[in-house]
C-alpha cells in the first residue's frame, strides 16, 4: 500500500470516529488515538439561588422606606386624633381667624391684648386660604389638613425632580415632617409654592407670583425673592415684593399695619428664644439678648450676601433660617427641596434628619441648648451638601460678577 487509508468512518457503540491524522515523517498520515471509554450524558445543573444578601437588601428596603414611615404617619396621626393635637395650630388659631375674617370680624390682637399660646395673627393671605375648610366641622377640617399637608409635600418633591420612591420614603421619617401634622403651620403649601417657583423659573411671572404668595403666606421665606432677583430674574422678584406687599392691605378693613406690625413684634419676643435658630440657641446658652440678636443679623447678612453671589435657592433657605425671628421644627422640611436638586437619588445625607428625633416641635419653653445646637449643626451640614450641589450644576448657581 502506498501509504495508511483510513478505512474505518465508523465505530462501535462507545466509540468515536478517529480525528484527523497527524501526518508523519514520510508525509503519511497516524490516526489519532482516540477514547473509547463511554462519555456520560451531560447533567443539566440546577440555576443558581438568588443572592440571599441582595434579596434581604430589598426586602429591608421596603419595609424600612416604604412599611415604615407609613406606620408612623399612621401611629402620629392615631396619637393626634385620640390625645391631640392634630392641626394644633390650624384648629386653635388659623381655623377660627378665618371664621371670623369671613364673617367681617377683627381677628387680629389689640394692643392691649396679651398674647400667648394661640394666637390670631396670621397674615390674611393664610387664612383666606383656608377658608373653604371653615365649611366642615373643625374636628373635620383638621383631618383635611393633615391630607392636604401630606399631598404639598410629596407633589413638591415630584416638581424639584425627585423620582427615587426611597427618598419619598425617607422624608417621611423626618421628624420635620411627621410633627407637621400634629400642628399644620402651612410649611407643606410654602414648600410646595417654593417647588414650583423653581421649577418654572423661566416662565415668565410665575415664579414672582409662587414667591410673592408664599411671602404672604409666611413672612420669614422672602430671602427667596432675593434668590429671584440674584439669578437675574428681576421683573419677578419685583413681582414677588408687590404681591407680598399687596397683601398686607387686606389687614387695612381691621387694623392698621403698625398694629399688625405692633402685634408680630410681640409675638417674636414671646417665641423667639425658643426658636431653633442662631437667636435662640444663644439665649439658651446664656448670650446677653444685645449680643445674641447681633450675631442673627450677622449670620443673616452673610448668608444674603452669599445668596446673591452664588445665586443659591439653599442658601437663600438658609438665610430664611437664620433672620426669622420664631423657627419651629416643621420649617427645616424646606432644606429638602435644594437637596433634592444636588441629591435626587437616595444617599446617607437624607438620613442625616433622622437624629433630630426628640427634639420638641414648637412651643413655649422647649429651648435646649444640645438640642438646639444638634439641628442646627444638622441642617447645616444638609444646606451645605445642597449648596455644593447647586454649584456643580444643580441649579441656577452661576458666581455673580
Amino acid at each position: 500500500m502506498a501509504g495508511w487509508t483510513i478505512v474505518q468512518s465508523t465505530v462501535s457503540v462507545g466509540r468515536q470516529p478517529y480525528a484527523d491524522a497527524a501526518p508523519t515523517g514520510r508525509g503519511e498520515p497516524v490516526p489519532a488515538r482516540v477514547s473509547t471509554v463511554n462519555t456520560p450524558p451531560p447533567i443539566d445543573m440546577p440555576a443558581p439561588a438568588p443572592d440571599l444578601v441582595a434579596a434581604l437588601r430589598r426586602v429591608g428596603t421596603i419595609f424600612a422606606l416604604g412599611v415604615l414611615p407609613i406606620a408612623a404617619l399612621v401611629t402620629m396621626f392615631v396619637v393626634g386624633w385620640q390625645g391631640g393635637p392634630l392641626s394644633g395650630d390650624f384648629h386653635h388659631e388659623l381655623y377660627p381667624e378665618a371664621k371670623l375674617l369671613l364673617h367681617g370680624h377683627n381677628p387680629f390682637p389689640a394692643a392691649e391684648d396679651e398674647i400667648g399660646g394661640a394666637n390670631l395673627i396670621w397674615p390674611p393671605v393664610a387664612a383666606y386660604l383656608v377658608s373653604p375648610l371653615t365649611l366642615l366641622p373643625a374636628s373635620v377640617a383638621d383631618v383635611v389638613m393633615v391630607l392636604i399637608g401630606l399631598a404639598c409635600f410629596a407633589l413638591s418633591l415630584w416638581l424639584v425632580g425627585v423620582r427615587d420612591w426611597r427618598i419619598y420614603g425617607v422624608v417621611a421619617l423626618w421628624p420635620q415632617f411627621v410633627g407637621e401634622m400634629r400642628v399644620s403651620h402651612l410649611t407643606p403649601v410654602i414648600m410646595l409654592l417654593v417647588a414650583a417657583a423653581w421649577r418654572w423659573r423661566d416662565t415668565r411671572g410665575a415664579p414672582g407670583l409662587l414667591v410673592g404668595l408664599a411671602v404672604a403666606i409666611k413672612f420669614f421665606v422672602w430671602p427667596v425673592g432675593l434668590w429671584l432677583a440674584a439669578t437675574r430674574r428681576l421683573a419677578d422678584a419685583a413681582l414677588a415684593a408687590a404681591v407680598a406687599a399687596g397683601s398686607l392691605l387686606l389687614l387695612l378693613p381691621f387694623t392698621s399695619l403698625h398694629s399688625y406690625a405692633d402685634a408680630l413684634r410681640r409675638l417674636g419676643q414671646v417665641f423667639d428664644q425658643d426658636s431653633y435658630d442662631v437667636y435662640g440657641l444663644l439665649v439658651q446658652a446664656g448670650a446677653p439678648d444685645a449680643v445674641a440678636r447681633v450675631a442673627m443679623l450677622l449670620v443673616g447678612a452673610a448668608l444674603l450676601a452669599a445668596t446673591w453671589r452664588y445665586r443659591s435657592l439653599a442658601l437663600a433657605l438658609a438665610a430664611a433660617f437664620a433672620l426669622s425671628p420664631i423657627v419651629w421644627l416643621d420649617y427645616f422640611t424646606l432644606a429638602a427641596l435644594p437637596l433634592a436638586l444636588a441629591r435626587p437619588r437616595l444617599s446617607a445625607i437624607w438620613f442625616l434628619p433622622l437624629v433630630t428625633w426628640g427634639a420638641e416641635g414648637a412651643g413655649i419653653g422647649i429651648g435646649d441648648v444640645r438640642t438646639d445646637l444638634r439641628v442646627l449643626l444638622v441642617f447645616c451640614v444638609v444646606l451645605a451638601v445642597a449648596f455644593r450641589g447647586e454649584a456643580r450644576g444643580a441649579g441656577d448657581v452661576r458666581p455673580a460678577t
